[in-house]
């Protein structure tokens, strides 16, 4: 009997060995399988969300274009507010002088409205003065000195 139990002893280790590479076998392969059904997966949505990756590149495109704008806006108003701080001392002077002239002007105006409506002129005389002139008498005489 001690035979028969070495022969089962050694059988032993030996179906216990090749039922642990079966089952290492099984489970590569059921992980193997399950890789591939994960990386189908993933590939379908990568292909799903590919439209939305691009629709986030165009929106980032439109908000750098947007930025820009409003740099260029900012830089302009910064430029008219610079422009018109500018010209208010040259308003303020215009403005000065724009009050002295319609004092000048009212002046002006309430010494035109003390003037009489018509104004009778002086009639005009003429004189006609004639002058007699006597013409020079005619010669013939000829002179040498022009050699004729």
């Amino acid at each position: 009997m001690r035979m028969t139990r070495t022969m089962t002893d050694a059988r032993r280790p030996l179906h216990l060995a090749v039922m642990i590479g079966a089952s290492t076998a099984l489970y590569a392969a059921s992980m193997a399988g399950v890789t591939a059904i994960q990386s189908d997966n993933d590939r379908t949505l990568m292909l799903r969300q590919s439209p939305a990756e691009a629709a986030v590149a165009r929106l980032h495109e439109g908000h750098d274009e947007l930025e820009a704008a409003i740099d260029r806006a900012a830089n302009g108003y910064a430029e008219a507010a610079g422009g018109y701080d500018a010209l208010t001392p040259g308003l303020t002077d215009m403005e000065t002088s724009l009050e002295q002239l319609a004092g000048r002007v009212k002046t002006v105006s309430g010494a035109a409205r003390a003037l009489p409506r018509q104004v009778s002129m002086p009639a005009i005389q003429r004189t006609v003065v004639r002058v007699v002139t006597t013409s020079r008498p005619r010669t013939s005489a000829k002179t040498g000195a022009s050699g004729k």
